[in-house]
């Protein structure tokens, strides 16, 4: 009995020695994501009487997966530069970048439309790794469904026929468990709050579960607003060359619809904000939106970038816009696979990518959509050659179907040329055909109408630039961009129709100068953007009169560290002025959708400033914002877009706080 005992003894103790055994903990290779090491001998039970044993085999070394921008991509910003900024959502925050001509419907959480290096917000595609978040119906984007806190990466790409950006999250692998607290609250109950949680629940596997609220009574009638979004994610590294992710998120929008409000005169800003009546008294839109992704990621070593991704998905859309008497409601379900890689060798990289979407509408619900089912296939490559430092040419071919059937392409290249270091002189082309949305050719209610005779819009593309990084400035230059758009896709407002118009252009251009030295912060632009038509037809008569969009912006802000070193600070101010009258973009709220032609009167010229301050001790920070400032001081108010009044002056103050384990 005591042979059989010792003999249990020895093999428990062996299968014990192989199995997993307590880490050491890992160390950390930057704030927030944390690699782990190979773990030192773990001491073990010693029995009296059995022979020494081998210590246990070190586990291999996990490093976390990085990314890298799409060829052809800029990176705009990181997760490091948005600890110090105040943003509710993307729209915001573009609307304080140069190139940016901004359409704000004076209320946080609408769906904002940004005219960006005179791209139209029809132009325009949002992309999760690849997948497309534009609505599959009216093709729109509401900026406040991207979660702004938690991306790792936001790149652009503004030299296509559309702009095109992409985002990357935080790919959390932590030895303790991580906690974010962001919290931003306003007057009128204006507040945003969000909880971000990741653990490791294993070894290879790591979850995360984040939460964000969104609430505004608004600053006037009828523009309350209460919206949602939640997500879940598990990632887990199967090898060092295999990650597999699975993510849930949800996301729900609840709105008042004024539609703007009856003001007689703009340039007076004859407003009350009690009194005044909204075009619509009793209206309410609902979104919900829901996206559920299978994802699966690869390297070929660790101590590579991501090469390959595929995306399966599954992703819900849902829309009501309730009146009096008006209901118009449609749910979209759709399946869908996306899939890249990255192959190089020596100066080349190439990306091919494949996407393909099947989409069906609820007949039971759907009211307005002529159409019950489609699936878009898109394909194409992106490439990069850098022969040389001086020398950088990149290039893309993107072939789009849809089976209604429709199809359209995009074509193009960039080249850069780097005569000296801090010098970069680029040129871009690029040319193809855009697909009417599925609201453009089958909508039909009392007051819209698609068109199912519309011709693909035909685009022309270019833009230049140059751009001197020169000592303490870190950016001075120049860039000029403009689009040819052969039959655009407008809505006609005398009958609600969607309809072909002449070729127009749209021409724009941007005139910057940004310093930054240990302490300062500083810079100052001009964005410019102009419609040219030479035709006879009224809309396009209207867009050549429409007048010249001119967004001048400034900043200063003096930054350091504090009491020892123990707290850095940045305080600062930005102002933004406009200088003459143009006429905004139309949005339509029944429709969700954002129209160059406007019939309401223009916009009259404007000034804003804000103060800003942010503060950081260990992993709190306190960002206070003090917007508008100038409200009531030589302007009664502004607009962005007729009709709907920009809020007064207000103060904003945000608290973002980490806590580790």
């Amino acid at each position: 009995m005591t042979q059989i005992a010792v003999i249990l003894l020895q093999s428990w103790f062996l299968f014990a020695a192989a199995a997993d055994t307590i880490e050491v903990p890992p160390v950390p290779i930057h704030q927030d994501t944390l690699v782990t090491v190979p773990n030192d001998t773990t001491d073990t039970l010693e029995l009296p009487g059995l022979p020494d044993e081998e210590p246990p085999r070190p586990q291999p070394e996990i490093v976390p997966m990085e990314t890298e921008l799409n060829p052809g991509f800029q990176k705009v910003f990181g997760d490091s530069l948005l600890r110090w900024e105040q943003w509710y959502n993307l729209a915001e925050r573009q609307q304080a970048s140069r190139g940016a001509i901004s359409y704000r419907l004076g209320a946080h959480g609408r769906n904002d439309g940004i005219l960006f290096r005179a791209h139209e917000p029809r132009h325009q595609l949002f992309l999760y790794e690849g997948i497309p978040l534009n609505d599959p119906v009216s093709g729109t984007m509401n900026s406040n469904w991207l979660p702004l806190d938690r991306m790792q990466n936001y790149a652009e790409h503004t030299q296509g026929i559309r702009y095109t950006s992409e985002y990357t999250l935080n790919r959390f692998y932590v030895n303790q468990p991580l906690t974010w607290i962001n919290f931003e609250e306003t007057r009128n109950s204006q507040r945003r709050a969000e909880v971000i949680l990741t653990q490791n629940i294993s070894r290879r596997g790591n979850i995360e579960l984040a939460y964000r609220g969104n609430n505004d009574e608004g600053e006037y009638r009828r523009s309350e607003l209460d919206g949602r979004q939640a997500s879940v994610r598990y990632t887990h590294y199967i090898s060092n060359n295999w990650i597999a992710q699975a993510m849930l998120t949800y996301n729900n929008h609840q709105m008042q619809e004024s539609d703007g409000y009856q003001i007689e005169n703009l340039q007076f800003f004859d407003f009350e904000p009690l009194q005044v009546n909204p075009v619509l008294n009793s209206a309410t839109s609902s979104f919900r939106n829901t996206l559920v992704t299978a994802s699966l990621y690869h390297r070929p070593d660790s101590l590579s970038p991501q090469q390959s991704r595929i995306h399966l998905y599954h992703e819900r859309n849902r829309r009501v816009f309730n009146d009096i008497d008006l209901r118009e409601f449609h749910r979209s379900l759709s399946f869908g696979a996306y899939a890249d890689t990255r192959l190089s060798a020596g100066p080349f990289t190439l990306q091919p990518l494949v996407h393909a979407k099947a989409t069906q509408l609820d007949d039971d619900s759907n009211t307005i959509i002529n159409r019950s089912a489609w699936t878009e296939v898109r394909a194409g490559a992106r490439l990069e050659f850098e022969p040389a430092p001086q020398v950088r040419l990149s290039g893309w071919g993107l072939a789009d179907y849809r089976t209604d059937p429709q199809s359209g392409f995009d074509i193009g290249y960039r080249f850069d040329l780097f005569p000296i270091e801090s010098l970069n002189l680029y040129q871009s082309l690029s040319i193809g055909q855009l697909i009417p949305s599925i609201q453009q050719l089958y909508w039909f209610s009392n007051d819209f109408l698609g068109n199912p005779d519309l011709n693909n819009e035909q685009i022309v593309r270019a833009e230049g630039g140059l751009d001197l990084s020169w000592g303490w400035f870190s950016a001075l230059g120049v860039k000029a961009y403009g689009s040819l758009i052969s039959s655009p896709i407008v809505m006609d407002p005398s009958t609600g129709v969607f309809t072909n118009i002449d070729s127009y252009q749209t021409l724009g251009a941007e005139v910057y100068a940004e310093l930054e030295t240990t302490f300062v912060e500083t810079g100052v632009s001009a964005t410019l953007q102009q419609y040219v038509s030479s035709s006879g037809r009224a809309e396009n008569q209207f867009l050549d009169d429409s007048g010249l969009r001119n967004i001048n912006r400034a900043y200063f802000y003096f930054k350091n560290y504090f009491f020892d070193f123990a707290t850095y600070a940045k305080i600062g101010a930005s102002f933004t002025f406009s200088p003459n009258a143009y006429y905004s973009s139309t949005y339509y709220s029944r429709l969700d959708y954002w129209d160059p032609l406007s019939v309401d009167a223009p916009v009259p010229s404007f000034y804003r400033l804000d103060l800003e301050t942010s503060a950081r001790i260990r992993t709190f920070m306190l960002l206070l914002k003090y917007e508008n400032v100038l409200d009531g001081v030589g302007q009664a108010g502004y607009f962005e877009t007729s009709r709907y009044p920009m809020p007064p002056r207000r103060f904003r103050i945000g608290i973002r706080w980490v806590l580790r384990n």
